[in-house]
């Protein structure tokens, strides 16, 4: 039997209440300058981004732009930071970083594609490969074969033990109960007293349009772990998900992410969704990226393959490497993304973007 026969079905939730939940979250963030239901509406037809969710939605973050298309920004020690593809169809993106370009000259463009990447690259902006995206394709996906044996061998292993994943609302698990966990998973962090920012979307216990949950229990009914899902839409349409939070308890064993993820691949097969994404591996493999390399800025290439190398980076600010080892156990498709910056590259320029993390 398939674990994903474990998956619980999830309770109607009011769309209302959902969207309440959202400007809750999200209503200490700055003037947006675009109204929540633009950015919504934009999303929905051109999400298809592992971050438009994030983008959209993620406190702290300023949108420019109207009904044509908006992009998301923060502004640190006066360098306006982009995160993700614009939310706007590909022939407006032009016209839309023009304009931004005019009221911020001094900007960085994190998280691209390919295609964005080459709009900027024609402007003259160094760009530089900042780590790849990794996603399943769920029409085709399957455990079997040797190569998805960890997977299989990590599944088992929570079955064994009487662990049992199922999708749940927040009501239904409590979320006292999700906050414990949260809170005992993040004391085990580098960064413990604020939730880390930019290119991951803070925690929000609340309920969101079309995020999904996904809880573990073990054989005595606890809760020991999550993973939340985001949406990512295209052409108006919900295609699939980004893998957005995975945490659990320290006592926990750390295989139990991969039975979350398996329940997460079989409920999202059965629904006849197209992709989940499993999100950024920080400045992986930037040195063999064969793309942009007459724009490429070579001190700042070097600058981020010694950071994915570096022990004391990934033991004291953030585990990069081991988020790519846990990205390379799917067998996923891999693509690099982009980073585009329009001054001459310095250290404090990049300790921007760590601030925008809240790494530092």
């Amino acid at each position: 039997m398939p674990i994903s026969a474990l998956a619980g079905t999830m309770g109607r939730i009011n769309l209302p209440g959902m969207l309440a939940g959202v400007r809750a979250a999200t209503k200490s963030r700055a003037s947006t300058g675009v109204p929540l239901h633009v950015r919504m509406a934009l999303l929905r037809q051109h999400g298809s981004a592992s971050q438009a969710f994030s983008a959209t939605f993620q406190p702290e973050l300023e949108h420019f732009g109207d009904e044509r298309g908006f992009l998301a920004y923060r502004k640190v020690w006066g360098t306006a930071l982009v995160l993700s593809d614009p939310m706007a169809p590909l022939e407006h993106i032009p016209d839309l970083i023009s304009r931004f370009l005019k009221e911020h000259p001094d900007a960085a463009f994190w998280y691209l594609s390919p295609p964005v990447a080459k709009i900027l690259a024609e402007r003259g902006f160094y760009v530089n490969a900042m780590g790849y995206d990794t996603w399943i394709e769920l029409p085709t996906y399957s455990f079997s074969g040797r190569d998805k044996k960890p997977l299989r061998e990590g599944v088992n292993r929570m079955v064994k033990r009487g662990f049992v994943t199922r999708e749940c609302t927040l009501a239904e698990v409590g979320i006292d109960n999700v906050k414990l966990v949260s809170d005992a998973w993040r004391q085990t962090r580098t960064v413990r007293n604020d939730e880390v920012s930019f290119f991951n979307r803070p925690l929000v216990l609340a309920e969101e349009p079309d995020v999904r949950r996904f809880f573990t229990f073990d054989c005595n009914g606890k809760l020991v772990a999550f993973g939340f899902f985001d949406p990512v839409y295209e052409g108006g349409k919900l295609i699939g998900y980004t893998s957005q939070h995975n945490r659990h308890l320290p006592e926990a064993d750390c295989m139990v992410h991969f039975a979350i993820k398996r329940v997460a691949i079989e409920t999202f097969q059965k629904e006849g969704l197209k992709v989940l994404h499993l999100g950024l591996a920080p400045f992986a493999d930037v040195l063999k990226d064969e793309e942009f390399k007459s724009n490429r800025s070579w001190m700042t290439a070097r600058y981020f393959d010694h950071t994915h190398k570096c022990w004391f980076f990934n033991r004291y600010f953030y585990p990069i490497q081991g988020i790519a080892a846990h990205r390379r156990v799917f067998r996923g498709v891999q693509r690099q993304n982009y980073y585009a910056f329009n001054r001459h590259p310095t250290f404090s320029r990049l300790m921007k973007v760590m601030r925008a993390c809240k790494l530092i």
